[in-house]
């Protein structure tokens, strides 16, 4: 093939009047340079790209070279292996002259920009490209065990379990904002962290912003940081969230708690991938995967005024739906030996475990953890075989919960449908545990959601099931 048979015109919607440059790429293998006029060039592995190099580290679709009337930009497709330009990773690199780029781990090309005459007639200008935008190359860390709440594991073999991993496996490897949902204490961190560590993201941060622990007039400054003296207090510049996941995944829990207020700047850094520190006169550019979670239901939410329908639609691209515990109770014993092993290398007898599955856990998996973890840390010996202590028995012992079902529950009453017998039986437990459990902490709200292990304010909600109001028992209680 002749060197004036590899010249072409790439299509390409052409919105400006038609460029005045030559691109020439050389690339291992190939007899001549390649040349385009105007449009894109992809370079990869596949062999419907313009340039074909076969190589393993190579990408399908590695890299496209973007050409406009006002410039040529090189543009990395969120690669495995990346680009590199001058030892550093590149995104986007706009180029003059003349770059050599690495592709994967041994490819190099040479990609030159040319003014309106043939190469052979031209001299290239001698312009440095202009700093390209640089993901710092850095080795990946070191292995480590993950702290109390930092857990990845993802245990249990029911059949929701393996449409869960299923989910995730799918959508970690794209670029797809995901929106999680489940009730408290069902793993959704877990989750979250899973999707970073199975997606291309896994060597660079993740970030977690807790929407719910940070004070509404503060969230703004930790989501897009702050310049020096924006606000009484900010005695000098602090990145936020989107800046310090720069590269990786920023994970935003309890998004449904994020004021109403607030939302339109998240929804413009979700789709502009920009943000505007508090006091800051411009954007800055962010490459940030966000992973959203919620215990509620955003669509009444939205119906309640409280929650912007186009940041949902924005945050729900992908979705995961986490199923509850009770759902699940076949991996309960695998749960409950996973947590009693981290906690002290213990096992759980087999009456312990028969124990735990007839439980109803409505604060899930964080429930089933604390108990295991306090079982764990009073038994005597390696072996539970009990779930008692002494200050909190009538909370935990399954024989004080099959006498807190009656009689005719623990007998088995035939005379009335299961579910109907099962429920009451539920019912009657539920607001004995309750009472006693208030009295147990002293009337103290907080005090028993940590003793329970259940959230606060799923606790006011049972005890408004149970027409207890949490005042009136704190007035009888005293002498």
């Amino acid at each position: 093939m002749s060197e004036s048979d590899r010249t072409m015109t790439v299509p390409h919607r052409r919105l400006e009047p038609p460029p005045t440059r030559y691109v020439e790429v050389l690339s291992p293998g190939a007899p001549s340079p390649f040349r385009a006029r105007e449009g894109v060039v992809r370079v990869g592995r596949d062999v419907g790209n313009e340039i074909v190099i076969n190589d393993p580290f190579v990408s399908r679709v590695h890299i496209e070279i973007r050409i406009y009337p006002h410039g040529v930009e090189v543009v990395d497709l969120d690669t495995k292996n990346g680009t590199h330009y001058q030892g550093a990773r590149i995104r986007e690199l706009k180029v003059n002259g003349e770059v050599s780029l690495m592709l994967g781990k041994q490819v190099t090309i040479s990609v030159r920009v040319g003014d309106d005459a043939p190469f052979s007639d031209v001299t290239a200008p001698a312009i440095a490209a202009p700093p390209p935008t640089i993901i710092p190359t850095a080795p990946p860390p070191a292995a480590r065990p993950a702290p109390r709440g930092e857990r990845t594991e993802l245990i249990g073999e029911s059949a929701a379990m393996q449409r869960l991993r299923a989910g995730i496996a799918k959508m970690a490897p794209s670029h797809l904002t995901v929106l999680i949902e489940g009730e408290t204490g069902t793993g959704k961190e877990v989750i979250a962290r899973a999707l970073h560590q199975q997606s291309p993201r896994a060597g660079r941060p993740l970030v977690v912003f807790d929407c719910a622990a940070v004070s509404p007039n503060l969230i703004a400054s930790e989501l897009f940081g702050h310049v020096k003296g924006a606000f009484t207090g900010a005695v000098g510049s602090a990145e936020g969230a989107f800046r310090r996941a720069d590269g990786g995944t920023l994970f935003l829990d309890e998004i449904g708690e994020l004021p109403l207020d607030l939302q339109p700047a998240l929804l413009r850094a979700l789709e502009a991938r920009q943000v505007k520190p508090v006091g800051g006169d411009g954007y800055r550019a962010v490459d940030v995967r966000v992973v959203a979670a919620t215990n509620r239901g955003l669509e009444a939410e939205v119906q309640a005024g409280r929650f912007r329908q186009d940041l949902l639609f924005r945050l729900a691209v992908g979705r995961i739906k986490v199923p509850p515990l009770r759902s699940r109770v076949e991996d309960i014993p695998a749960l409950a030996q996973h947590f009693a092993r981290a906690v002290g290398g213990a096992t759980l007898a087999p009456a312990v475990l028969a124990a735990l599955a007839s439980r109803p856990w409505r604060g899930n998996v964080r429930e089933l953890r604390n108990v295991i973890e306090r079982a764990v840390m009073l038994s005597p010996t390696p072996l539970v075989t009990s779930l008692d202590d002494d200050d909190d028995q009538d909370l935990v012992m399954p024989e004080t919960l099959r006498a807190a079902l009656g009689p005719a529950a623990s007998s088995g009453d035939a005379e009335v449908p299961f579910q109907d017998a099962k429920q009451a039986a539920v019912e009657r437990f539920e607001r004995d545990y309750l009472l006693k459990l208030f009295e147990r902490s002293g009337c103290n709200l907080s005090e028993a959601a940590r003793r329970s292990g259940v959230d606060r304010r799923y606790l006011r909600e049972l005890f408004k099931k149970h027409n207890l109001d949490p005042t009136t028992l704190r007035a009888q209680r005293r002498p």
